[in-house]
């Protein structure tokens, strides 16, 4: 959890910093119903500019490969789409689908480029005012299933094709060296059928931030 204090901290006081997660999962070497390799990174750069203002740039990726003959899990997919990842999409709600409910992906991948600056005219400056932020941002992504039979290159194809993106504006606040809320206005674009979009206005609350 110290990495993640140590991301979030270059926003609000305008420093170079860096934040690599690489988090890997064995399921089934054991025992058990479920069988797969997962692997997931986190990548995310902040660079100070003029004026306290921060430029972030993040990128999230990762694939799950089942082990056997059994498909992959639902709860073991990825997922993407909401407050916290592309903004403008309702959560989890970017992907394949059936009847109305989403069946997450096998891979994704999910980048952000943000600018933080001081609210205007700085209120409540060296005090509560310091813990805002204003927010823009520009989103992508994508999530799909994977044939392992097709190769990498139809993989790369898959990822690059329909590609979900947003931008748009907001508030920032944030809640101790690790939480936040934003309040922002997005405007989804890429949208594709059967995805679920916050055409305005969107709150999130969390930990973990695109």
């Amino acid at each position: 959890m110290a990495l993640r204090r140590v991301a979030w901290r270059p926003v609000w006081h305008a420093c170079s910093s860096d934040l690599w997660l690489g988090p890997q999962e064995l399921a089934g070497y054991t025992g058990g119903d479920v069988h797969f390799i997962k692997e997931d990174f986190e990548l995310q750069l902040n660079k100070p500019l003029v004026f306290d203002s921060v430029v972030s740039a993040s990128l999230w990726g990762g694939m799950l490969v089942p082990i056997g003959d059994k498909p992959s899990s639902i709860a073991d997919r990825f997922y993407l789409g909401g407050p916290t990842s592309v903004r403008g999409f309702s959560m989890h709600s970017v992907g394949p689908q059936s009847e109305g409910d989403y069946l997450g992906g096998e891979a994704y991948w999910a980048g952000g480029l943000h600018l933080y600056t001081p609210l205007p005219f700085r209120p409540g400056q060296g005090g509560f005012g310091e813990l805002f932020r204003t927010h823009f941002f520009l989103n992508a992504g994508n999530l799909c299933n994977l044939n392992y039979g097709e190769g990498p290159n139809a993989h790369l194809r898959k990822l690059a094709e329909c590609i979900r993106w947003s931008y748009g504006a907001g508030i920032v606040l944030r809640l101790g060296n690790i939480a936040r809320l934003e309040l922002n206005y997005c405007v989804p674009m890429g949208v594709q059928a059967g995805d679920r979009i916050c055409d305005g206005v969107q709150f999130g609350a969390g930990i973990r931030f695109l």
